[in-house]
């Protein structure tokens, strides 16, 4: 799709045209869910973390002031769906309920040896973000700025630090 097509499709949602929302969908589709299975480690919450975060794209893109920062404005908000889900299963676990992803995590530790994800997990979760957003998702700094409201400058230091931090764990436990 080209930039100037997803230009008016962009202009068709924002007037209520689900179609043209799904072509704009179906173009990010994968990558979306690439994000979120990375973020949450559950095929089952990166699904649901993927779908919450459509029907708020969807009710939301008619306040979309950039029809060319469509995807990561939806990237925003399925990191936001992403970060929701963490934060509900932190609170069930402090009240003594079931963790309901071991199924999900069983699966995806399945297959993945899970180290990639270990070392993830010493980041804090702004850095966490900034790591997948640009590696997985390959947004520049100044995207990623706009999306987690910080200076390009800040996203750059911030991503560097953290990438240096996940080499010296990895090159330690080698």
């Amino acid at each position: 799709m080209t930039d100037t097509d997803r230009y008016h499709f962009v202009k068709q949602a924002q007037n209520g045209n689900a179609e043209a929302f799904g072509r704009l969908y179906a173009e990010i589709a994968s990558e979306l869910y690439r994000f979120a299975l990375w973020y949450l480690k559950s095929p089952h919450q990166a699904e649901d973390a993927v779908q919450d975060a459509c029907v708020k794209a969807f009710q939301g893109v008619g306040g979309l002031k950039k029809p060319d920062a469509f995807k990561s404005w939806f990237m925003h908000i399925l990191s936001n769906c992403c970060k929701d889900i963490l934060e509900k299963e932190r609170r069930l676990r402090l009240v003594g309920e079931d963790d309901p992803a071991l199924a999900g995590q069983a699966y995806y530790a399945a297959f993945s040896d899970g180290s990639v994800e270990r070392y993830l997990d010493r980041l804090e979760d702004t850095d966490r973000r900034i790591v997948l957003l640009s590696v997985l998702g390959g947004y520049t700094s100044a995207e990623l700025g706009k999306m987690l409201h910080m200076k390009a400058p800040t996203v750059r230091a911030r991503l560097s630090r953290s990438l240096h931090a996940l080499r010296q764990q990895m090159e330690a436990d080698l």
